[in-house]
């Protein structure tokens, strides 16, 4: 028995039931044929639409590339105009108007860490002031933990954005301003559980909050000639453990590490070995890096400051088998206090030291040997350390400090019987954590780092040298006309690109052939499309004001052509960059309102009506964003093409149906028929026999 297009089976017979059904439908399926055409149309214009977004996107990727500073462009000479035969070759760069120099910043400040466990109670409220707005009420609904905190607080709309950074400490809550600038730091008030999250500069309000990213202003840097001197470069801290044999072997106690004014991690290595301890500190947000070096007999552990600077030194305190690894960041060993006076008898117990690899055993002989007795054995070793003794108001402690500058040896003070509370030891220091100096025209610069920015307004020093006596260095900062022509010609390049790319998805072509239609690319009827290429067009064919004289395009030499894309006149730029640098710059970048910024939260730079780009920016974000002219051209096509399917749905459910009804009607004649003709035989056979039977 043959299957039928359908979902009713055929029935043997004389007639062709499936050839006959199959005739019918194809009749019937004409129905769809207009659906299915409209159905192309839609995928072709929701195509068309996701080319045109990524055709928008790729001119607002290059007009995001030509920051406003292109339009003001300076350069940086360095050169050195000194005498001698001694000196320094390039100790620095200069990058003018990056983004590091120039790019305000919002205020972050951060509390120290909670417990997960910690509860904030129902009830207990904050208020948080951004500059000089209001200040916003915040209550807590029910208990709550950090995170409740801070989704309270991203809730609230309180003008600051809230998040949690976790370290060995514990749960930090981190605020920062949506908005940036310095008139816009951050103050709060809070009462109860939540006082500890009180912060005010201006005020003697107890804290757990410290600022961790200070607020800035936008700079720019100006045309003129500096006078630099550099006497020394940053440098980040280095120490170095003692030496380890192979098998050494941590098996109990833990380490602390700060570094600078960062938190403390808590470091618990899961493996005791020397490797081990080194990739817990490097798996934890110690502010270190460290490492191993071996010197040919035994491992020794070095950790190294992520940040250059004076202020980022390295404090390690370690217990138990990590003692050893314990380091001040002053660099000097500080014994336990001993009550002033107390007497040590050489008798029972001895004092050896040890300073990197050498050992030295400190003479001191016979009963009562005081701590001065001490200090003065030691001194007179020289075993590469200077003991003193420091009061802390109820205990005397001796302390070493190592000989040799900023580069000191591991040091280990090992006591046994009356000696044995003096004992310990530290690491060693490689590299001592500094500041760069500098002077720039006889004003003295410190820098944590050696990249220095804003010491010359939008201006980034990259210091790789000291400069001696002999050296003579001048940096002058001049304008760049050619980097301003680059970004004219970029200007021009990407909407030229951009109009070619939109007249393919546009473009109508007219039939040679009498009679026949001509060919429409998808998006050549499409009004939402030109109505953007229109608003382009008068953005550029605008005028700004304020640049004294210079107000359009057309006054800087650019132009349209009559293929709608536009030209540069080169010389009329020039000219305009040589007489009216100002105007150009506020022609193409005056300042306006930018934003970014996640869930509505959004920073702020600068207001104004804005020069060319800001105005091309801000028609351009709300082409692309959702709601935008592209986003709801392309919904609505493809709400209209599920419409468009579910319509071919019902019509082939119908079809289906129909051809059912179909199959089920010619299965009838065709059993009526297979009837008859059988009744047929049947009788011809029995008039047959009676014939026979006749005769």
């Amino acid at each position: 028995m043959a299957i039928s297009s359908g979902t009713i089976s055929t029935a043997a017979g004389p007639l062709d039931v499936p050839g006959l059904v199959a005739k019918l439908m194809a009749a019937e399926k004409v129905a769809l044929d207009p659906l299915a055409r409209q159905a192309r149309s839609y995928n072709s214009l929701v195509s068309a639409y996701g080319s045109l977004k990524s055709i928008v996107s790729t001119y607002q990727a290059e007009l995001n590339r030509l920051a406003p500073a292109s339009f003001s462009a300076l350069k940086a000479a360095v050169a050195n105009r000194g005498t001698g035969t001694t000196l320094t070759t390039e100790p620095f760069t200069a990058d003018v108007n990056s983004d590091e120099s120039t790019k305000v910043l919002a205020q972050k400040i951060q509390s120290v860490g909670f417990p997960k466990s910690q509860i904030f109670n129902a009830g207990d409220s904050l208020a948080i002031k951004v500059g000089s707005n209001p200040p916003v009420f915040i209550t807590l609904k029910a208990d709550a933990t950090l995170a409740g905190v801070r989704d309270a607080i991203n809730a609230g709309k309180t003008g600051v954005t809230a998040s949690i950074a976790s370290d060995g400490t514990g749960d930090h809550l981190v605020l920062e301003s949506n908005t940036a600038g310095t008139a816009n730091t951050i103050r709060i008030q809070a009462n109860n559980t939540l006082s500890g999250l009180n912060y005010d500069p201006s005020r003697s309000i107890p804290s757990t909050m410290s600022q961790i990213q200070a607020p800035r202003d936008a700079t720019v840097a100006a045309a003129g000639s500096y006078t630099i001197a550099v006497s020394q470069l940053a440098q980040a801290q280095k120490i170095t453990s003692a030496g380890f044999p192979a098998n050494a072997a941590f098996d109990g106690g833990i380490l602390a590490i700060k570094t600078g004014n960062g938190s403390t991690a808590i470091i618990k290595p899961v493996t005791n070995t020397l490797a081990g301890v080194r990739d817990a500190i490097n798996s934890s947000n110690a502010g270190v890096s460290a490492s191993i070096v071996n010197d040919g007999t035994s491992s020794h552990l070095v950790m190294t400051a992520k940040e250059s600077g004076k202020t980022n030194s390295i404090r390690v305190t370690g217990t138990g088998s990590y003692a050893s690894l314990s380091f001040d960041p002053s660099g000097k060993y500080t014994s336990a206090g001993v009550p002033p006076g107390q007497t040590f008898d050489a008798g029972t117990g001895a004092l050896t030291l040890k300073v990197g690899g050498t050992t030295t055993s400190i003479p001191l002989n016979g009963a009562g040997r005081t701590l001065q007795h001490v200090r003065d054995a030691i001194n007179t070793a020289n075993a590469g350390v200077m003991a003193s003794i420091a009061n802390d108001g109820a205990a005397d402690h001796l302390v070493l400090t190592p000989s040799g500058g900023s580069a000191t040896s591991p040091v280990a003070l090992m006591g046994t019987g009356d000696f044995s509370s003096l004992g310990g030891s530290m690491m060693g220091q490689l590299a001592a954590a500094q500041d760069a100096r500098l002077s720039i025209d006889g004003v003295a610069v410190d820098s944590a780092s050696n990249k220095v920015a804003n010491a010359i307004a939008g201006v980034t020093l990259n210091l790789s040298k000291v400069t001696t006596a002999s050296d003579n260095f001048a940096l002058t900062v001049s304008h760049d006309t050619s980097a301003i022509t680059t970004s004219a010609t970029t200007f021009v390049s990407a909407y030229n690109a951009l109009v070619k790319a939109v007249k393919g998805l546009t473009l109508q072509t007219p039939s040679r052939t009498p009679g026949q239609a001509g060919t429409s690319s998808p998006l050549a009827a499409d009004s939402s499309t030109r109505n953007l290429i229109t608003q382009l067009r008068s953005i550029l064919l605008g005028k700004v004001d304020g640049g004294n004289g210079i107000n359009s395009l057309s006054d800087v030499g650019i132009s349209f052509q009559k293929d709608g894309t536009l030209a540069l006149d080169s010389a009329k730029l020039n000219a305009a960059v040589k007489n009216n640098l100002a105007g150009v710059e506020n022609l193409f970048a005056s300042a306006a309102t930018v934003t970014a910024g996640i869930a509505g939260n959004t920073k702020t730079a600068a207001s104004g009506a804005g020069g060319i780009l800001v105005k091309l920016q801000k028609l351009l974000n709300g082409a692309l964003g959702d709601g935008g002219v592209i986003d709801v051209r392309t919904k609505g096509m493809q709400a209209s093409l599920k419409i468009n399917t579910d319509r071919q749905t019902i019509v082939q459910n119908r079809l289906n149906s129909l051809e059912d009804q179909y199959t089920k009607r010619f299965n009838h004649l065709n059993r009526t028929l297979s009837s008859m003709t059988a009744t047929q035989n049947y009788l011809t056979q029995q008039l047959s026999r009676l014939s026979r039977a006749s005769n």
